[in-house]
């Protein structure tokens, strides 16, 4: 109450909601780092049509069941949009019925999908409900007209949405996530050989040459229809297991840091013939893998002055290797809040996959021993620095003792000058 009387603004500790119907939208990105997000499924038709109905009787709306039902599906489960359609058409006919909501195109969704919706268009196999059929009687003599009715539906979905790459990318992530019957494995050889394989000449063919893109792309559409035919099921999406594409994207940004771990690791190398006969890709091929295991040799005592033979030996090469690339140790706190000594650049990253352990240790593991190697490391390039300086000292021409004095009566010849010249002033002044 201070506060408000101050005009002060304390800290909002009202959680703040925010309602989405896509939440992978390119602006909502920032917003979905730091908040924690949940999704809430749309209801069934049927249950829309039930709250429908009640919100009907509570306006004194007379409205036909069948009629909310087909409303419903037409706008795919959206609350807000059918009571919208809801209103415009109860004001203008006394009765709300199927023959009303046809005949009226006020609030109608756009035709354009989502893409989770084809996504489960692909992955769900057809039903009489999926093509609006309110019954299905002779369902078994009339399959075959139903499968084609449908391949053309999800066809034209795919063509529509225009996002035919990023279908095909979740396609390819999550196809075997669905428990569709192939004991033998051949469908699932037979979609990556044959169709799967096509996408990707034709996407290719499309990218070499940009005049073919419209004459070949219509192609493309048939192998998200074969990803259809061989992986769809009933249930479709329901479980819960269907995740957006991101491998893509992640093999994007871990190609990014690899490739800026191995540009600093060549900058900061030494020798001048090996940083400019290297490349990143090159390093990436021939040297990251030899020098991961050059830095992790066998190093088991953390004191120095217990190191004996062997093993002072190798303490000895690893100091050098790391002082001539510019490796160093840097302490830093873990998520548990443990010091812990971190490889800069870290080039032991490149050693790791998909965020697994490594097979072998990168470097000595044992938080005493990489202290032993940072301090050897410091004390090397303190000796290095030293050396240089003191080359550069000696490089110095040293002035003679006879210069000096020279220099000397210079000074003090200019400086009798001077005051000579003051002097003769004054006299003509006067």
């Amino acid at each position: 109450r201070r506060r408000r009387q101050r005009g002060e603004h304390g800290p909002l500790l009202r959680p703040i909601i925010c309602i989405c119907n896509n939440v992978y939208a390119p602006v909502l990105r920032p917003l979905r780092q730091i908040a924690q997000w949940y999704h809430v499924g749309a209801p069934t038709p049927a249950r829309l049509a039930q709250r429908l109905e009640e919100v009907c009787g509570l306006e004194g709306v007379a409205a036909d069941r069948w009629g909310l039902l087909d409303l419903a599906k037409q706008h795919e489960g959206d609350v807000r949009s059918c009571l919208n359609a809801l209103q415009m058409v109860s004001q203008r006919a006394p009765r709300v019925g199927p023959e009303q909501l046809k005949s009226s195109a006020v609030g109608m969704k756009d035709v354009q999908r989502s893409l989770f919706a084809v996504w489960t268009m692909v992955f769900s196999s057809p039903n009489a409900s999926s093509l609006g059929k309110r019954h299905s009687v002779g369902a078994a003599a009339r399959k075959p007209s139903l499968e084609r009715e449908y391949a053309e539906l999800v066809v034209q979905s795919v063509r529509s949405s225009g996002e035919r790459e990023r279908l095909m990318q979740g396609c390819v992530e999550n196809y075997l996530r669905m428990e569709f019957r192939d004991l033998t494995h051949t469908r699932v050889a037979n979609l990556c050989t044959d169709w799967f394989g096509f996408y990707d000449t034709v996407d290719a063919a499309t990218r070499r040459t940009p005049a073919t893109a419209d004459t070949l792309a219509a192609y493309m559409d048939y192998a998200l229809l074969a990803v259809h035919r061989t992986c769809s099921t009933q249930i479709g999406l329901s479980r819960g297991d269907f995740e957006y594409p991101h491998s893509e994207f992640e093999a994007f940004q871990g190609r990014q840091a690899a490739a800026s771990i191995l540009q600093a690791l060549l900058a900061g190398a030494t020798c001048l013939r090996t940083r400019w006969s290297f490349t990143a890709a090159s390093a990436a091929e021939g040297l990251a893998d030899y020098l991961l295991h050059i830095l992790s040799p066998q190093l088991v005592t953390a004191n120095k002055h217990l190191l004996k033979g062997a093993e002072r030996d190798r303490m000895v090469r690893l100091v050098k290797v790391m002082d001539a690339w510019q490796l160093a140790l840097v302490q830093n706190r873990d998520a548990d809040g443990q010091f812990v000594y971190r490889l800069e650049p870290p080039v032991d990253r490149l050693y790791g996959f998909n965020g697994r352990r490594p097979p072998r240790a990168i470097m000595p593991m044992r938080y005493p021993v990489r202290q032993l190697v940072s301090q050897e490391l410091e004390r090397a390039r303190l000796a290095r620095l030293a050396a240089r300086s003191g080359d550069s000292r000696d490089s110095a021409p040293d002035a003679s003792p006879d210069a000096k004095d020279q220099a000397k009566r210079d000074y003090l010849r200019q400086l009798f000058c001077r005051s000579a010249r003051r002097h003769d002033c004054r006299r003509l002044r006067r």
